[in-house]
């Protein structure tokens, strides 16, 4: 089966070693002794350079080497990448060849730039190709000429990205893949008589009426037994109705992973899932070639160990487990950053005081204290927001992920005090809350959001 490896990489800029993580590399990956040269040079260097229009042409990469090692030693932010394929899959699709993988690249410019943040007309790239024996790999690296300050990636973002280089190299492949796991997801539902039940009583308004009425009296009216005349339907209707009340005592998003902080919840949500998968033969069947499917595409992001180690030292990674096909919060690590200005508020010099105050406060209170800005007009209900800011970018300290976030949706101009892990709330009241609150909110009316977020931490 085939194999992609696909790594996304931010350094953080203000750290003396991400100087000497970049330096020299652009001569390693332009002469590197399995490079792919250029037709009228001896190095293998091509990209988007606005500085060097004539790059793939110049012999002395002399001026290209100091430029990016300047752009380190300034501190902006250096985003690296690299993709491996098998030797059978890059034979067989055309990856011996530059203008493959340049083309392959480049394709992908604008959604790398939405996901970096930087305008499509800012973003520059370098790349080389390396025909190594048994995995052919490409490396690059992307940065913007106008740099921003968040130098960091979502590793949903990253995840993303993967999935897409995949979708764009194995296309042929997966198509029928695709097609065999959504016709099973299809049939999970169309298999199981139970969730065909529900779906038409949900459907029929009277019914639903009926429904509400018998989720405050269990012994309501014969039109409700005779709705629920399967003994199974009405266990689930009953243990739904008594999830729904357990429901009222959380926080925040309901999707499953956000309610794992819940144990007894999740176990009646497991609970109902096994009542209902367990009714059907057939949906059982269905479910198993869904997974079968899904197993199918994770094998085009999988490789060899010794693939992976080599890639990791190549890049720098050590510290990284790539060993799964998907990065999860818990392995992908954004060290020092307490800030995430995604709408771009604050000037450089505010990120950073910002972000030093947020890290004292850290290490004085062993408790976590964040800022995050959106500008996002898609943007669910602002408590789901910093939800998802707080799980995606691994906020907390400690087991419990104790701490504290201010989330800024410039989109609607809303905001929440987001609370997480049990001391969290210990501190952090109702009444504590409005009272950080009024010492903010006069600074945001007034679009002054830096001193806002400083009132916010002081009087944290």
């Amino acid at each position: 089966m085939s194999n992609l490896v696909f790594i996304f990489k931010a350094y953080n800029p203000n750290k003396r070693t991400t100087l000497f993580m970049h330096k020299n590399y652009t001569n390693y990956i332009a002469n590197s002794e399995y490079v792919l040269p250029n037709s009228n040079t001896s190095h293998g260097l091509f990209g988007k350079v606005n500085d060097f229009p004539n790059l793939q042409s110049e012999n002395n990469l002399t001026p290209i080497i100091n430029y990016i090692n300047n752009l380190a030693g300034n501190k902006v932010p250096i985003y690296r990448g690299y993709i491996s394929l098998r030797e059978y899959d890059a034979e067989r699709l055309g990856y011996y060849e530059q203008d493959k993988w340049k083309s392959l690249l480049e394709n992908r410019i604008p959604s790398i730039a939405k996901k970096m943040r930087i305008k499509i007309e800012d973003l520059q790239y370098l790349g080389a190709v390396h025909i190594e024996e048994g995995h052919p790999h490409f490396q690059f690296f992307i940065w913007s000429k106008k740099p921003t300050i968040n130098y960091f990636v979502n590793y949903k973002e990253i995840n993303k990205l993967r999935n897409e280089f995949t979708n764009d190299l194995f296309r042929e492949d997966l198509i029928p893949i695709y097609q065999e796991k959504d016709l099973a997801k299809k049939n999970i539902t169309s298999e199981n008589y139970i969730l065909q039940e529900l779906r038409k009583a949900v459907k029929d308004e009277r019914t639903l009426k009926d429904l509400i009425k018998y989720e405050k009296n269990y012994e309501q009216t014969r039109r409700i037994r005779a709705v629920l005349k399967d003994e199974n339907i009405k266990q689930v209707v009953d243990l739904l109705i008594d999830l729904k009340k357990e429901l009222k005592n959380t926080t925040g998003s309901i999707k499953y992973q956000y309610l794992l902080k819940y144990p007894d919840v999740i176990e009646k949500v497991d609970n109902i899932s096994n009542i209902i998968i367990k009714d059907s033969l057939q949906c059982q069947k269905e479910i198993d070639k869904y997974i079968r499917a899904k197993q199918k595409l994770l094998e085009f992001q999988y490789t060899n160990p010794q693939i992976l180690e080599e890639a990791q030292e190549i890049l720098g990674l050590d510290e990284t487990n790539l060993q799964e096909e998907t990065i999860s919060q818990e392995e992908f690590e954004y060290e020092d950053i307490y800030v995430i200005d995604n709408a771009s508020i604050f000037s450089e010099d505010e990120f950073s005081t910002l972000n030093e105050v947020c890290s004292g406060l850290r290490e004085t209170y062993d408790f976590g204290f964040y800022i995050a800005t959106d500008n996002d007009p898609s943007s669910y209900d602002i408590e789901a927001l910093s939800e998802e800011y707080y799980f995606d970018y691994n906020f907390g300290v400690g087991p419990e992920k104790n701490g504290i976030l201010l989330m800024l949706n410039f989109a609607d101009r809303d905001y929440d005090i987001c609370c997480y892990g049990d001391d969290a709330h210990k501190v952090f009241t109702d009444s504590k809350k409005d009272y950080v609150a009024d010492a903010f909110k006069p600074h945001f009316r007034n679009d002054n959001w830096y001193d806002g977020c400083m009132a916010f931490l002081q009087k944290s």
